[in-house]
């Protein structure tokens, strides 16, 4: 069994590769080096509160997801998707789920 900093790491990847992002990239955005981040995802080293908050905000993850991989994969590929949305299209969105809970799928 892998341990959990080595998960992190892999989160992290996996995060990043599906907003298409390089090592290079977000390196740049967070202000670290592509080093450290090839470091994080592949070798386990877990990174400071300073560093893996942003890290988590701009790949759009909770840190409790991130840590403890608290989220099912169905809702972590929809929260990814909803990052991705306009405002115009969240409201929709919030319109269609609204209307997909009041139905009683139970007559």
């Amino acid at each position: 069994m892998k341990d959990s900093s080595h998960q992190i790491g892999s989160r992290i990847k996996a995060a990043r590769m599906e907003k298409k992002l390089t090592q290079e990239k977000l390196a740049e955005i967070i202000n670290i080096s592509t080093t450290y981040v090839s470091e994080i995802e592949s070798k386990g080293t877990v990174p400071s509160a300073a560093i893996l908050f942003p890290i988590c905000k701009f790949l759009n993850v909770s840190i409790d997801d991130m840590i403890f991989d608290t989220t099912s994969d169905s809702i972590r590929n929809i929260t990814r998707k909803l990052s991705q949305c306009s405002e115009k299209q969240l409201e929709l969105i919030n319109s269609l789920v609204d209307a997909v809970l009041q139905v009683d799928l139970h007559d």
